[in-house]
């Protein structure tokens, strides 16, 4: 069977997330590369990784494991 992924992001959040819990990668063949973050009321939200914002966001839970 062929996998459609559904976490494939269309765009980017302009603005930076406060009280980010957790983060994954959408997968690699989504056509927009994007970490999705999840914000502490699980909100998630596409990010753009190259931002760095969304690298600082990534170090910090990173760092917490």
């Amino acid at each position: 069977a062929h996998f459609t992924p559904t976490e494939c992001c269309f765009k980017y959040a302009q603005k930076p997330i406060r009280h980010v819990q957790s983060f994954y990668e959408t997968p690699r063949d989504c056509s927009l590369p994007a970490v999705v973050l999840v914000a502490a009321r699980g909100d998630e939200v596409c990010a753009d990784p190259k931002k760095p914002w969304v690298k600082r966001a990534m170090k910090k839970l990173q760092r917490k494991k």
